[in-house]
């Protein structure tokens, strides 16, 4: 078979997700017809296939989807002895498929320099050496009703309004269970139980583990207002008096390892209590800048734990056009966090905000323009310093982001 007949056969392959070999035939009689291919390869294309067949349905739902992402990044750390500039990249992909009553099945690739759960981004260095892809996320999951469950490398199932306790990149290993009702009078309430595993050791019968359970609601009201919100428990096992998870922050980048340790361990367990909202207003501007929309976000965690250095807090605001998907639409977003040094783990909050570290505060701002739809440019400054202590850190990314 000629390339041509490949390609056009991997074309109708990709396109044909509702389509019958009967549906094709037409246009391959077309594409002879026109010269675009010749009435043998035509007939090569149809071989094969029942008039009327449909193709499996794996195909059918095929989805195909991805980003990515350029950044050029300037970081000043006082724990350095200068300022940082670099070029970066992410690549993401993914593609998911239906397999029969109510299953589908899904997995994503990504670039990354190394294998932490908090970062996709490849540095431009080691003279144009070759970049890795690691598997992302491998999750199957089966929908029935209101109910739905995940296993495998998920998807964070657990909602959060922010970036302060989970980095946008991680994509915990384990199975949820969700229940999301359908909406009444706009009310749409949801609950999810969730299962993670954070280490496993053949030497050890206490591995590691996070229990967590969510349960929460969204609101849609008549004037284009509309809430969401969650309070959320997380129970950690067997963390209390074990040794250091992977992917702490880096502490020769000019971060800090602020949970406390007795010894080479952990000295707590870290249970938590967490709460989030998100509130939206779309409404007619009445200033002279193209802005029709106003979002309040913010959340809250505390240690069941212990009591010492245990709270965690962030409130922001968002103005602008609630999504970006076109040229001269725009959204800036505005925040402030203080997240103390054993409120939480540190080995999952936003790895941009002073590494991932907790025993921080400060702000962050955001600053998004669409160009064209899927693709936009945003300038990131994050101001962060340490709660205890000198150390601070002023970094800005300026990002293309491109999506398919």
């Amino acid at each position: 078979m000629t390339s041509k007949v490949i390609c056009l056969t991997a074309l109708m392959a990709l396109s044909a997700s509702a389509a019958t070999a009967s549906d094709m035939g037409p246009l391959l009689d077309k594409l002879a017809e026109k010269n675009v291919i010749t009435a043998a390869e035509a007939q090569q294309l149809k071989a094969g296939q029942e008039p009327g067949q449909e193709l499996p349905y794996w195909l059918k739902t095929l989805k195909f989807r991805g980003d990515m992402r350029l950044r050029a990044d300037s970081i000043d750390n006082s724990a350095l002895p200068y300022r940082e500039h670099r070029g970066r990249l992410r690549l993401r992909a993914g593609l998911e498929a239906g397999v029969s009553g109510g299953w589908t099945v899904g997995f994503g690739l990504a670039s990354g320099s190394s294998g932490d759960s908090r970062s996709t981004n490849q540095t431009l260095n080691s003279n144009f050496s070759k970049i890795n892809l690691y598997l992302d996320y491998a999750f199957a999951e089966y929908k029935s009703g209101v109910f739905t469950f995940d296993g495998g490398r998920l998807h964070n199932p657990l909602w959060t309004a922010s970036d302060m306790l989970w980095d946008g990149d991680i994509n915990p290993g384990g199975a949820a269970f969700q229940v999301a009702s359908r909406a009444k009078s706009g009310f749409k309430p949801f609950a999810t139980a969730a299962w993670f595993a954070l280490d496993e050791s053949a030497s050890s019968p206490r591995d590691p583990f996070l229990a967590a359970g969510q349960a929460g609601f969204g609101w849609s009201g008549a004037d284009k207002t509309d809430l969401k919100a969650a309070l959320t428990y997380y129970g950690f096992g067997n963390v209390k008096g074990a040794s250091e998870l992977a992917n702490r922050p880096s502490t020769a980048s000019g971060y800090i390892k602020a949970n406390t340790l007795s010894g080479t361990a952990y000295h707590y367990g870290y249970d938590a209590v967490s709460a989030d909202f998100e509130l939206n207003k779309v409404f007619a501007s009445p200033f002279l800048i193209d802005a029709d929309y106003l979002g309040f976000f913010g959340g809250a965690v505390k240690s069941t734990d212990h009591s010492a250095r245990d709270f965690g807090w962030i409130a922001g605001v968002k103005l602008g056009q609630r999504k970006v998907e076109s040229f001269g639409q725009w959204q800036l977003r505005y925040s402030w966090r203080r997240l103390e040094a054993d409120a939480w783990l540190d080995t999952y909050p936003d790895s941009d905000f002073y590494g991932g570290s907790t025993g921080v505060k400060g702000s962050e701002t955001l600053l998004t323009l669409g160009l064209v739809k899927n693709v936009n440019v945003e300038a990131d400054y994050y101001s962060s310093r340490r709660i205890a202590g000198s150390g601070k850190e002023h970094s800005l990314q300026l990002d293309l982001n491109l999506k398919f």
